[in-house]
């Protein structure tokens, strides 16, 4: 029995898709007056986006096309982060058929190529938003931290482990790669398609670029091997150094284990937020663990609140990776008057509040806070600061970076950071009108 003797006996609409109709609107229409894709458009135009001009060459009496608001761009980032896409392919689609990156883009015809050039600024661009973007919540007087926590997170690299080869692997590779290449070279004059065989050729050359760019981080590892091995008087074998990879798809990415136990490509992503408002005030990105990082992060932060004219920190606190000598007699070093506290690692035995006389006197402070009420006040805080960055920004879908090389994926990182800092604007600005 087919549908249509079914509903025979009923009064029911059925639908009519080939009628024809005028639908007259424009983009201002399309989004009610407090939709988030405003606020969003709201706030990057109240930021300073003039480190986003830095990179135009078209201007008013020249030839050429105008390019694109770096303005558009950057809101379309943010609120394609903040909606779990960082798909710049995606973000194409979204633009040609989502009500909200529509209006975003205000009838400009934007492809994924203008995004991904975007996406790839130099991260230094994206530093300086960052700080014009505290400065916005600075004025606003939203932020005022003086205690700031630090934690990384591993992110997983666009590269797999079918990439990531010996020192024998890569001179393989880049040998079966030069025959490739002659081989190209030579059949050139017998090719119907000459066009085609040069993007292989090109696609080859490329490929081989970043063979000889792992073979020389290859030399950088083992001597990196060979100086942990001697802080830990375990010095590695020749065995040992022989077994080093490194990936020919994204050279920089390092084997870590990740939070479920398992072992990926990945970058070690660092963030410091402040321990009251929750924002984000520095993003780094390293290839190595936690230990040593600390110092690199002081001094950034330390610079970006310098600009926007905010109190130098008072405390930093990061969990056990940070305790390390390096991390504490470096922070004593370059910031006296800042408070450093990473609880000790337990080992049986040993007493981490028992001077040495090996110590140092920044080591004999650090050893002084431990089982403090106040330091534990103050740490008790640290699970709900930086750990929350963290996982709201994994939360939207951030569990992967989509591309390669250490510089985009700090451009990436930066750009999170800053989605993530507009969303605490909207959570603050609402606290504190609730309050008044």
């Amino acid at each position: 029995m087919n549908n249509s003797s079914l509903v025979s006996h009923y009064k029911i609409k059925t639908p009519t898709r080939n009628q024809m109709e005028i639908q007259i609107n424009c983009l201002d229409s399309l989004l009610p007056a407090n939709h988030k894709a405003r606020n969003v458009w709201e706030f990057v135009n109240t930021m300073d986006c003039s480190p986003c001009f830095a990179l135009l060459n078209t201007f008013d009496g020249s030839d050429g096309r105008p390019a694109t608001s770096p303005q558009v761009l950057l809101t379309l980032w943010i609120y394609s982060i903040l909606d779990g896409n960082m798909s710049a392919r995606k973000l194409e689609t979204l633009c040609k058929h989502h009500d909200a990156y529509k209006w975003i883009a205000g009838g400009l015809h934007i492809n994924r190529t203008t995004l991904a050039n975007f996406r790839a600024l130099n991260p230094i661009f994206f530093e300086d938003l960052l700080t014009n973007c505290l400065a916005v919540m600075f004025k606003a007087g939203l932020i005022n931290d003086t205690d700031f926590a630090q934690d990384g997170t591993r992110i997983k690299a666009n590269a797999g482990f079918n990439s990531f080869h010996t020192e024998n692997g890569l001179e393989k590779t880049k040998k079966e790669i030069k025959e490739y290449i002659n081989n190209l070279k030579k059949a050139r004059n017998y090719a119907y398609d000459k066009n085609k065989q040069k993007r292989q050729e090109r696609i080859a050359q490329e490929r081989l670029h970043k063979v000889e760019e792992a073979l020389k981080l290859l030399e950088k590892e083992r001597e990196i091997k060979n100086e942990n091995g001697k802080s830990n008087s375990e010095p590695p074998s020749e065995d040992d150094l022989k077994k080093v990879r490194v990936s020919t798809t994204d050279p920089c990415v390092r084997k870590m284990k990740m939070g479920d136990g398992g072992f990926r490509l990945a970058y070690n992503v660092q963030v410091a937020t402040g321990m009251d408002s929750r924002v984000i005030f520095g993003v780094d990105v390293v290839t190595t663990l936690d230990p040593g990082t600390s110092s690199r992060m002081m001094a950034q932060v330390h610079s970006r609140l310098r600009k926007i004219a905010m109190e130098a920190p008072k405390n930093w606190v990061g969990d056990c990776a940070y305790s390390g000598k390096k991390d504490v007699e470096y922070a004593a070093k370059l910031f006296p008057n800042c408070r450093y506290y990473a609880p000790p690692k337990v080992k049986k035995g040993i007493d981490p509040q028992k001077h040495l006389k090996s110590d140092s006197a920044a080591i004999k402070k650090w050893r002084d806070l431990i089982d403090k009420e106040e330091i534990k006040a103050l740490y008790s805080k640290r699970c709900s600061t930086a750990e929350f960055s963290n996982a709201q920004m994994k939360q939207r879908g951030w569990r992967e970076f989509l591309v390669r090389g250490i510089e985009k994926v700090m451009s990436s990182a930066l750009l999170n950071a800053i989605a993530q800092n507009i969303t605490r604007y909207f959570d603050l600005k609402s606290q504190m009108y609730a309050t008044t």
